[in-house]
C-alpha cells in the first residue's frame, strides 16, 4: 500500500510541474507577443501619423505657393514691380486684385503679403502697412530681415525662408518669405502666414507625441506630451541629413524624420515615447492575476483527476494480481504441477508478453514489407543503374524478382519534369510514376516488360525490354501530350540506344548526356542520332552575358534587355559563317536563354506556349534577312509574360484611387469623379492607374463591371437590364455590348448557356 501511495504522490508531483511549467512558459510568450504587437501597433501608428501629417503639410504648402505663382502672374503685380516711384493707383489695383484672388482661398487658414521692401509699403488683402508696421503685426521680430540676409545664400535654394521660432513673438503662426528674383529689377518677396492650427489635418486619435517644424532652428511646436523633451533637437547634424529616418531611438523616444518635399530646407520631426516593457508587463499582471490564479488552480485540479485517472489501470492490475496471488496461496495444499497456472502471472511477465507481441506484429509487418515485389525490384534496378550491383547480385536476384525478360536488350528513357513547382501551388502532388504506367499500357497493350523507376523528384527512368525505336518515340510522344495537356509540365524524353542488364549504368550516362541538349534541341524527343548534329553547330555565348539578360527581366528593365540582346545577335551574326545550320544553332542557343527565363520565374516554356501559340514557330521558321526582327518580337512576348504578375501599387495615391475604383465601379465612374475626389487632375490619374495597373481606366472599370455581372447572372435570379443597373451601366444597350467585348457573347446568351 505505501508503494501505491509514493507512486501516486510522484505522478501528482509530475503533472503539478508540468502545468506550472506549461504556465510559466504560457504566460512568458503572452507577454512578449503582447509587447511585440503593442510595440508594432505604436511604431505603425507615428508611421502613420507623421506620412499623413508630412502629406498634409506639403500639400497645404503647396497649395500657399500655387497661390503665389497665381498672384505672379496678375497685371496689377507687374505694374506695381515696374512703377520706380510709389504709384498709389498701381497699389489699389493690386490691393482689389488680392481681395479677389484670396476670396475662394478664405478657409485654407493663410494671410498673404507682397512686397519690393524699396518702397517701405507691405500690400495685403486687409490693407497696405509699412514693413516695420506689418512685422510687428504678425509678431515678427525685426531682426528678421537681418537674419534673412545672413542665411540669403542658403534660404533661396528653393526661393523660400521659414521664420524660426526664436524670432517669433506670437507662436501660432508660420510665417515664410518667398522671393522671386530679377535680373534687371528689384526682387520681389512674399510674406506668406500659416495658421499653425490649421497646417495640420484632424485626426480621430489624438497623437501621443510631439510634433515639430525645424529647419536649422525650431519653427513651431505641436505638443501633446508635455514630460517629452527629445534629444534628437539638440541634434541638428541628424535631422539635416538628405534621406527621410524612421524609427530612430534616442535615449527614451523614437523619432520620426520627414523631409518637406517643396521646401528642401523644411524638416517635419515627430517624437514620441519608447514603448516600455515593464508597464505593459505590470498593467497586464494586474489584469490577468486573478483569472491567471484560476487558471492554475483549475491546473492544479485537472493535474490531481489525471493523476487519479491515470493510475486507475495500475489499481486494477494490482487488484488483479493480488486477487490471484490469493487464489495461488488458497490452492497451497495442491500437486505443484497444479499451481502452474496462469494465475501465477505478474506485472513484469505482463509487460514482458505485450512487449514480445509487440515485436512479433512489427517482425510481421517488416517481412511483408522487406518482400514487397514492387519495392524490391525498385531497389534492384537502382543498384544496377547506379553501377552498385555487381554481377553476381545480378544473377543472384534477376530469378527471384521474375526478372527475366530484362536480362538483354533493353532501352531507357529518362523523362524530365519542369513546372512541377508551380502545379503544387494549385493540386496536390500527383503521381507521376503511376500516370506513366497507365500511359504506357493504354498506348502499347501487348508491351508487358516496362518497369518505372523515379531517379529524384524530377526525373523519372523507364526501362523498356525488345521494343523498336519508333515505338519509343511514338510512346514518348504520347507521354509528352497527354502531360502536358492534362498537367501544365513541360516534359522532355531522351531515348537511349540498345543495352544488356549489366551495361545499365552506361545507358544512364548517355541519357544524362543528351539531357544536356534538351534545350537546344528541336524536338521534346532525344535520341543520339538528333544530338549528333546539334553538337557540331552549337552557338555559344559567355555565361555571364546570359546572366546579365536574365537578371534584367527578373528586375523588369527592358530598355537594358533590349541594348544587351542587340549586341549579342550582332556580335554572333559577325563571328558565325552565313548559312542555314549556322542561323539554326544561334535560333537554338537563344530560345535556351529564353526558357531559363521563364523557369527563372517559375514558369515553363509549354506555359508560355499556351499564352502565345505562334511566337515560336515564327521565331524558328524566320529567315535570315527578318531574324534580328522575330529574335526581338519573342524576346518581348517572355520578358511581358515573365513580368505580368509583379505589377504592385506602390504608391499610396495610387493605392488609395485603386481602392475607390473597387469601392465605387457600380456607378457611372469617371475620371473626372475619380481627380474631383481626390483633387488631382485627369491626366494624372490616368497616368497613375495606366502605370500600376498596365491598362487604362476605361478597361479597368469595364474589367471590374463585367466580373460583377457575370457573378449576378449565375445567381439566376437577375434579368439582363437589373444586372446592368447593378453594375452602372444606365444604357442596358451599352452593357451588353461591354459583355460580349469581353465574354464573347451576349449576357442573354451567357444566360442561355448556364441552362
Amino acid at each position: 500500500m505505501i508503494v501505491k501511495r509514493k507512486f501516486l504522490y510522484k505522478m501528482l508531483t509530475l503533472f503539478i510541474v508540468i502545468v506550472l511549467l506549461y504556465s510559466i512558459i504560457t504566460s512568458s510568450i503572452i507577454f512578449y507577443k503582447s509587447y511585440q504587437m503593442l510595440d508594432a501597433q505604436n511604431n505603425h501608428n507615428h508611421q502613420l501619423y507623421i506620412d499623413q501629417t508630412s502629406n498634409y503639410a506639403d500639400f497645404k504648402f503647396q497649395t500657399v505657393m500655387e497661390f503665389v505663382y497665381k498672384i505672379s502672374t496678375l497685371q496689377s503685380l507687374t505694374d506695381y514691380r515696374y512703377s520706380d516711384d510709389t504709384n498709389y493707383l498701381n497699389i489699389a489695383s493690386l490691393y482689389n486684385d488680392l481681395i479677389e484672388q484670396l476670396r475662394g482661398f478664405g478657409q485654407l487658414g493663410f494671410t498673404f503679403g507682397v512686397t519690393k521692401l524699396t518702397d517701405d509699403l507691405i500690400i495685403t488683402s486687409t490693407g497696405t502697412f509699412s514693413v516695420k508696421n506689418y512685422l510687428s503685426e504678425l509678431g515678427i521680430q525685426p531682426a528678421v530681415l537681418d537674419h534673412y540676409e545672413q542665411r540669403q545664400n542658403e534660404a533661396l535654394v528653393s526661393g523660400t525662408y521659414v521664420v524660426p521660432q526664436s524670432l517669433m513673438m506670437i507662436p501660432d503662426k508660420i510665417v515664410m518669405i518667398h522671393q522671386t528674383p530679377n535680373s534687371r529689377l528689384a526682387p520681389l518677396y512674399f510674406f506668406i502666414v500659416v495658421d499653425s492650427i490649421s497646417l495640420l489635418p484632424k485626426t480621430m486619435d489624438k497623437p501621443e507625441g510631439n510634433f515639430y517644424l525645424y529647419t536649422d532652428e525650431l519653427i513651431t511646436t505641436y505638443r501633446n506630451n508635455d514630460n517629452l523633451q527629445p534629444e534628437l533637437l539638440t541634434r541638428p547634424d541628424m535631422i539635416n541629413v538628405q534621406t527621410d529616418q524612421n524609427h530612430l531611438t534616442m535615449g527614451s523616444t523614437i523619432n520620426y524624420i520627414h523631409h518637406s518635399k517643396l521646401i528642401p530646407n523644411l524638416h517635419y520631426v515627430y517624437s514620441g515615447e519608447l514603448t516600455s516593457f515593464s508597464t505593459i508587463f505590470f498593467a497586464l499582471w494586474k489584469t490577468a492575476l486573478f483569472p491567471g490564479m484560476l487558471l492554475l488552480l483549475l491546473g492544479i485540479v485537472l493535474a490531481y483527476m489525471a493523476t487519479r485517472s491515470s493510475y486507475k489501470p495500475i489499481r486494477q492490475l494490482l487488484q488483479f494480481l493480488d486477487a490471484h496471488n490469493g487464489a495461488r496461496a488458497k490452492a497451497g495444499g495442491k500437486a505443484a504441477s497444479e499451481t502452474v497456472q496462469p494465475l501465477a502471472i505478474n506485472e513484469l511477465a505482463y509487460i514482458q508478453s505485450s512487449i514480445e507481441q509487440i515485436y512479433f506484429i512489427n517482425d510481421a509487418l517488416q517481412n511483408k514489407l522487406d518482400h514487397s515485389v514492387v519495392h524490391l525490384r525498385e531497389d534492384f534496378f537502382r543498384k544496377v543503374i547506379y553501377g552498385i550491383a555487381n554481377e553476381q547480385f545480378i544473377n543472384d536476384n534477376i530469378s527471384a524478382l521474375h526478372l527475366e525478360p530484362f536480362a538483354n536488350r533493353l532501352n531507357l528513357m529518362l523523362l524530365e519534369c519542369e513546372g512541377l513547382e508551380a502545379l503544387y501551388e494549385s493540386i496536390a502532388v500527383p503521381n507521376l510514376a503511376a500516370i506513366f504506367q497507365t500511359i504506357i499500357k493504354e498506348n502499347l497493350a501487348d508491351c508487358e516488360h516496362f518497369f518505372v523507376l523515379p531517379l529524384d523528384r524530377n526525373k523519372y527512368c523507364i526501362i523498356f525490354h525488345a521494343l523498336s525505336a519508333d515505338q519509343l518515340k511514338h510512346t514518348a510522344g504520347h507521354i509528352i501530350s497527354s502531360v502536358e495537356s492534362n498537367l501544365s509540365l513541360d516534359i522532355t524524353v531522351c531515348i537511349s540506344e540498345t543495352y544488356p542488364l549489366t551495361e545499365l549504368t552506361s545507358a544512364l550516362q548517355e541519357l544524362l548526356r543528351l539531357s544536356s541538349y534538351q534545350y537546344a534541341a528541336v524536338n521534346k524527343v532525344i535520341t543520339s542520332q538528333e544530338v549528333r548534329h546539334t553538337e557540331e553547330v552549337v552557338c555559344y555565348y559567355p555565361i555571364e552575358v546570359e546572366n546579365l539578360l536574365l537578371n534584367y527581366v527578373n528586375t523588369n528593365e527592358l530598355g537594358k534587355a533590349y541594348e544587351l540582346l542587340g549586341k549579342l545577335i550582332d556580335e554572333n551574326e559577325k563571328q558565325t559563317m552565313p548559312g542555314p545550320a549556322n542561323l539554326s544553332s544561334l535560333k537554338h542557343s537563344l530560345l535556351t536563354t529564353f526558357k531559363r527565363c521563364l523557369n527563372a520565374n517559375n514558369k515553363t516554356l509549354n506555359q508560355f506556349v499556351k499564352e502565345y501559340p505562334n511566337a515560336l514557330d515564327a521565331f524558328m521558321e524566320a529567315a535570315a534577312a527578318r531574324f534580328s526582327e522575330k529574335a526581338f518580337s519573342l524576346f518581348e512576348q517572355v520578358f511581358n509574360y515573365c513580368n505580368k504578375d509583379k505589377f504592385s501599387l506602390e504608391s499610396s495615391t495610387a493605392s488609395q484611387i485603386f481602392i475607390y475604383v473597387h469601392q465605387h465601379f457600380d456607378k457611372d465612374l469617371s475620371l473626372t469623379d475619380i481627380a474631383n475626389h481626390f483633387n488631382l487632375s485627369e491626366s494624372y490619374v490616368s497616368k497613375l492607374l495606366k502605370n500600376s495597373l498596365d491598362i487604362n481606366f476605361k478597361q479597368y472599370v469595364n474589367t471590374l463591371k463585367v466580373k460583377r455581372a457575370k457573378e449576378l447572372l449565375n445567381q439566376k435570379t437577375y434579368k439582363v437590364h437589373e444586372v446592368a443597373a447593378i453594375v452602372g451601366c444606365n444604357n442596358t444597350n451599352t452593357f451588353i455590348r461591354i459583355f460580349k467585348q469581353y465574354i464573347g457573347v451576349s449576357p442573354g446568351e451567357y444566360l442561355k448557356n448556364l441552362g
